[in-house]
């Protein structure tokens, strides 16, 4: 890490799952000669939870925003505190316990923000999760509940003491069926994991650094035609640009082809322009796609991060808490690996923009 990015993980699940439990457990394993900063929020106007943390000892500053959600309003007085961090003295790392009840997506975005973006690097979420809640339907069935799974790149399945392994293992099946998947799934007991965890890479290779004041803007995709040569022509030209993104990754098994893109959190594509584009997947002479059997992604979008699939010619879209990445994967049935440029440049012309490497 440099002097000049504090990195910051959010520690987020359920009311009652564990997290102030599991904070305390990091803040023991914490090295002596770093100091660190936490920022805890509790629904209620008594902050019981900062109170707790702030009596660990040395090295260590906790700022408690109470009264309210800190992810559904994206609070100004987060945005607040998170500037005095950044002006005083630095910690050397943040940590983030939002209410067991918000949508942490929000503080992501919030992260991300290009005001907050040079001093704050946002480093692996984790959710903790109590097996438990998966056989009651005011857990499961709730949206929150949904969401903060979702976001988790590490999920902490908690409270394995008093879980029977029936619980468990279809907590781990769950966590093991996400799209996209999670950098770790790990149990624990009385919240406790390695410290580790915090630092997983979220790519194989460390984006580039990213300048948020460039744009790229790109025309739109037509899937009634052929990729016109401008087209893959100003595709290309942004290829070049973006150099080392988006990851692409292949493999062919038993018939079965499959590619995926990756693409940096800050890159936003247009919520129509991707919807046109699944739709052209069923039209199968423009891409060169036959013996596709699926297709799925997830993009940080003008409007919001949305889920979109498609699956026997049919497209459906949701709304996303996840923010790791933008990305997008297909699979193919055919005795040979079709030729992925044509949807390559298809996917790059439905971009936005895009912040350019310095």
């Amino acid at each position: 890490m440099t002097a000049s990015v504090i990195p910051v993980n959010l520690i987020t699940g359920f009311l009652g799952v564990g997290k102030t439990t599991a904070l305390m457990n990091l803040l023991a394993q914490k090295p002596a000669d770093e100091y660190w900063a936490i920022v805890v929020n509790e629904f209620g106007e008594v902050g019981i939870d900062g109170a707790t943390l702030s009596s660990v000892g040395d090295g260590l500053q906790v700022a408690e925003v109470p009264g309210g959600c800190i992810c559904c309003t994206t609070s100004p007085m987060l945005r607040v505190t998170l500037g005095k961090l950044a002006r005083g003295v630095r910690p050397d790392r943040l940590l983030i316990e939002p209410s067991g009840l918000g949508h942490p997506a929000g503080i992501i975005d919030l992260l991300r923000d290009p005001m907050l973006a040079s001093a704050f690097e946002v480093r692996a979420v984790v959710s903790l999760l109590d097996p438990r809640q998966m056989e009651d339907s005011r857990y499961y069935s709730h949206e929150t509940w949904r969401d903060q799974l979702q976001l988790a790149d590490v999920l902490v399945i908690n409270k394995c003491d008093v879980a029977d392994e029936e619980q468990i293992l279809r907590a781990e099946a769950m966590g093991a069926a996400f799209f996209p998947p999670k950098l770790a799934i790990t149990r624990a007991i009385n919240g406790q994991f390695a410290l580790s965890l915090l630092d997983l890479e979220l790519h194989p290779e460390r984006w580039p650094a990213l300048n948020h004041s460039a744009n790229v803007q790109l025309g739109a995709y037509s899937p009634s035609r052929q990729v016109h040569s401008s087209l893959a022509s100003k595709s290309s030209d942004v290829a070049a640009e973006v150099s080392s993104w988006p990851i692409c990754k292949m493999q062919s098994s038993l018939g079965s082809h499959s590619c995926g893109w990756i693409f940096p959190p800050e890159v936003v594509f247009s919520s129509s322009q991707v919807a046109d584009l699944l739709t052209a997947l069923s039209q199968n002479s423009d891409l060169n796609l036959q013996g596709l059997t699926r297709a799925k992604g997830i993009f940080h979008t003008e409007r919001d991060w949305y889920r979109f699939d498609w699956v026997d010619s049919m497209t459906s879209a949701a709304p996303a808490a996840y923010r790791r990445d933008s990305r997008f994967e297909l699979i193919v049935q055919s005795d040979q690996a079709p030729d992925w440029q044509p949807l390559q440049q298809a996917l790059l012309a439905t971009l936005i923009s895009s912040p350019s490497p310095l």
